[in-house]
């Protein structure tokens, strides 16, 4: 039976930040993360935060008492009992309590990740090696959140369109495009893994702040068709740089997540052109694993132990029980059309694809989550010494998707590894 969770008004975790307080009335558990909630009391006189914007979350805030002093870019705003204010991913924002009368606020996050910054920043202040201020922008940093005045744009709603392309071979592809086109075709191609294209569309969405940026979806998965010739991962590959000339890109980067990381490979293997600039692989498969190791089939372990494995925090992995007959259908389509892929005997890999890896020229960046239980870290090592031209870069505190549990790391990671003068050994 599904439970009900009920906060009484002297429960939830009660968080003191000096000046103000938080208590945390729901921090995802019982909402399958889709939705974070706190109740905020700020003292007389006192200022919130510094003003900030966020990148993957929406905001909301609701005055209970008291009345808040809102400031958006150099906007004020003074909003009494009653005031709702949501504030989407871009917009800069503070809030501060100009009254004699303590300040109530009931704060939302969706998803409800954020809801951890308020323990981090307690830690940190508890330890007292940071000033406040500082202890604040760490925290916030590890959720695509940074301080700011002035706008940005919202990177989700980044995604110009969605749109079906037609190769010449007659097969349709399903693509998102993030970011602005620049005039000298450059652009990265993001492929996601069994979990579906949206578990990369913040990877993408980010990317995108510099780089026009296209998302493809499997064919197959997300409920696209798919012919029955389109069956293998070398198709998908072919298509892809198919895709890369019908959308007139000449150098782009590749990246793939999990299986996708396994197409991204035949591509470099395929690239008669020199479209390809470079490989950027996160927790990826297509090599066969040396004994012991394996990689864990989803369909066999069922979603809570394919939860328990592939998130390294508790709080990402999803609740079975809370999804929908429909989700439930979908998830179950897309284990299908990953099976048509990458199923079979040999689940997620090549036995020969190893041996022809020495040929890929590109410089390649292979992010390996040093708690993924799906694809383990020495099964990436092995993966990456395949490779002639690699920077192998684990992740700690991460399981097979790091761009989602430790997204600052991996675009720094990318950051460097694109300003490296890649030399071949």
């Amino acid at each position: 039976m599904t439970e009900v969770a009920i906060v009484a008004p002297d429960g939830g975790e009660l968080i003191e930040l000096g000046p103000a307080r938080m208590r945390i009335l729901e921090d995802g558990g019982t909402t399958a993360h889709r939705l974070g909630i706190g109740e905020i009391t700020l003292a007389p006189h006192s200022d919130g935060p510094q003003q900030h914007r966020h990148a993957k979350h929406d905001e909301g805030f609701y005055v209970v008492s008291g009345t808040a002093r809102f400031t958006v870019g150099s906007a004020t705003y003074d909003a009494p009992p009653g005031t709702m204010v949501m504030v989407p991913p871009g917009a800069p924002h503070t809030f501060a309590n100009p009254g004699d009368e303590p300040l109530v606020i009931v704060n939302t996050f969706t998803p409800d990740l954020y809801v951890q910054y308020f323990r981090d920043l307690r830690d940190a202040l508890a330890d007292g090696r940071q000033t406040p201020a500082q202890a604040a922008a760490q925290a916030m940093s590890r959720y695509a959140t940074t301080p700011a005045t002035d706008y940005a744009p919202d990177p989700v709603s980044r995604a110009l369109t969605r749109r079906t392309v037609e190769l010449r071979n007659g097969l349709t592809i399903t693509v998102d495009e993030y970011g602005e086109v620049d005039g000298a075709g450059n652009g990265a191609l993001v492929l996601h893994g069994g979990a579906g294209p949206r578990s990369v569309a913040g990877l993408a969405a980010a990317l995108s702040q510099h780089s026009y940026v296209v998302v493809p979806t499997h064919p197959g998965f997300d409920a696209t068709p798919r012919p029955d010739g389109t069956d293998s991962v070398a198709d998908l590959a072919s298509a892809y740089l198919d895709l890369i000339e019908e959308l007139g890109l000449r150098t782009v980067l590749v990246l793939g997540s999990s299986v996708g990381g396994w197409i991204a490979a035949e591509m470099g293997l395929r690239d008669n052109h020199d479209r390809i600039s470079g490989l950027v692989l996160l927790a990826a498969t297509g090599i066969e694993p040396e004994p012991p190791l394996q990689i864990a089939d989803p369909a066999k372990l069922g979603p809570v132990k394919t939860g328990e494995l592939a998130f390294h925090d508790p709080r990402l992995r999803p609740d079975p029980a809370a999804l929908s007959d429909e989700q439930k259908a979908a998830l179950a389509a897309n284990q299908a059309a990953l099976a048509v892929y990458a199923g079979g005997p040999h689940f997620c890999y090549d036995p020969k694809l190893r041996g022809r890896l020495h040929r890929v020229a590109v410089p390649v960046l292979v992010f390996a989550g040093e708690q993924d239980g799906i694809a383990p870290l020495e099964y990436e090592r092995a993966l990456a010494a395949s490779f002639p031209r690699v920077t192998f870069h684990p992740v700690p505190q991460a399981g097979h998707f790091p761009h989602l549990e430790q997204p600052e790391a991996v675009l720094e990671a990318i950051d460097t590894f694109l300003d490296k003068p890649h030399q071949a050994p």
